[in-house]
């Protein structure tokens, strides 16, 4: 338990009133959703941005704290379009999610979002990703060779380009040891290639579709982009976010704490733990 200190002065001299306000010192993780793929009717659709990820510590007092958990991107299906961003995420702090996958090549680029979208080919730019939050997605081809999509970004990496054979791969995702094992998290999304070769996806991730094939969805609750789908084909889905909390078992014993949503606990080493996978409440008391 950590203590903190408050101080008042009133109009008078009265000399300066102490309290102290407990408060318990806590870590978290806050994940938001990743895009999805995007779709082109006429070549391949470009791989999806991975969620965001904000690591931090604070002291927290008594009082109910709202956890957001964001929702992964539909992928762009039924015709050619961008895949959706992934969801906001919120503990704390709020975290923007992973950008969709271009679909429209003849639009500037791809999104721009946690981790930036993958260019649609041919000649699709990647999309920018967020300072502190992710990468740029990779840009698409020429058509030379065939039609090769750019990977979504991941948190720890770029998106790959697309080339005549195939789409790029995702970016890298960031593991996490909060929970006591480690978990990859928000890796980008493949692209798409219009014959084979389709991108790989970052761990948990969706890889892009060749051919005739759709992208891949990506894994529930790791926040990854979802896949560009092959020639004509749907993207993959995002996945949701996540949110952690933990604190020292010691500390939270001088507190009653409960939740809402149903997260999972437990406790690793000396830290008790609560990961959510929906949205719900924690509540010091």
């Amino acid at each position: 338990m950590a203590a903190r200190l408050m101080g008042y002065v009133s109009a008078s001299n009265t000399p300066t009133v102490t309290i102290a306000v407990d408060a318990l010192a806590i870590d978290y993780l806050v994940v938001s959703g990743g895009g999805g793929g995007g779709r082109d009717d006429t070549q391949a659709g470009g791989g999806a941005g991975g969620g965001g990820i904000l690591t931090g510590s604070i002291a927290i007092g008594k009082a109910t704290y709202t956890v957001t958990v964001g929702a992964g991107g539909a992928g762009r299906s039924g015709s050619t379009g961008n895949g959706a961003d992934g969801g906001v995420s919120n503990f704390i702090t709020y975290v923007s999610g992973g950008a969709g996958g271009d679909g429209v090549r003849s639009n500037p680029g791809a999104k721009v979002g946690a981790s930036g979208g993958g260019g649609a080919s041919p000649n699709g730019k990647g999309g920018a990703g967020l300072t502190g939050l992710g990468s740029a997605g990779g840009n698409a081809n020429d058509g030379t060779g065939q039609y090769g999509a750019g990977g979504g970004g991941g948190n720890s990496g770029v998106g790959g380009n697309g080339s005549g054979s195939g789409g790029g791969a995702g970016g890298a995702a960031t593991a996490n040891t909060l929970t006591g094992s480690s978990i990859s998290y928000s890796g980008g999304g493949g692209g798409g290639a219009s014959s084979s070769g389709a991108g790989t996806g970052g761990t948990n991730a969706g890889n892009g579709g060749a051919g005739s094939s759709a992208g891949a969805n990506a894994t529930a609750n790791r926040a990854g982009g979802g896949g560009g789908g092959g020639l004509s084909n749907n993207g993959g889905n995002g996945g949701s976010g996540q949110v952690v909390i933990r604190y020292l078992t010691a500390d939270g014993a001088s507190f009653s704490i409960s939740t809402t949503g149903s997260p999972t606990t437990g406790t690793s080493g000396s830290y008790t733990y609560y990961q959510y996978t929906a949205t719900g409440t924690f509540v010091v008391a």
